[in-house]
């Protein structure tokens, strides 16, 4: 069973490679979509079919992953316990993140667009507050690693 899964893999990943080697090269030799010709804004007209395939590219590897882990996780329940502390320290970050998080409109003589409100203000700090604790927490697990082998001879 499992070499016909591995076949049936197989062809399916060379099939959407082969898609996406044609996507490319209509990409970068294709026609360009009328009054953009010559220009530095010049669009392929294959751009929007392009970011539709990626999408569904995406989708089919969401999918994937979250089969395969649901799989793994019912012939292996052992493992759901990382993961349900995975998701509670990722509650932790992000319930921090967003205590730390300010939405005060900025100031900004020149700008004109649409995004300087609290809303989007806000939920930008909470992403840049996760990014800066996931940084940390990389910097004090590589500091570890080093400094725990001195400690284990």
């Amino acid at each position: 069973m499992s070499e016909k899964i591995t076949r049936i893999t197989s062809i399916l990943l060379w099939a959407l490679m082969g898609i996406t080697v044609i996507f490319a090269i209509l990409f970068y030799v294709g026609s360009v979509v009328p009054g953009t010709e010559g220009t530095r804004y010049e669009e392929p007209t294959i751009t929007n079919s392009f970011i539709v395939f990626a999408y569904i590219l995406l989708g089919l590897t969401i999918l994937a992953l979250v089969g395969f882990a649901l799989r793994n996780y019912i012939l292996n329940p052992k493992g759901l316990r990382g993961l349900l502390v995975a998701l509670g320290v990722a509650v932790v970050l992000v319930a921090l993140a967003a205590l730390l998080a300010d939405n005060t409109v900025l100031d900004l003589p020149h700008y004109k667009g649409s995004d300087n409100i609290p809303r989007t203000l806000f939920w930008t700090d909470i992403g840049l507050f996760v990014a800066y604790f996931l940084l940390a927490g990389a910097f004090l697990t590589i500091i570890y690693s080093v400094v725990s082998k001195y400690f284990k001879k």
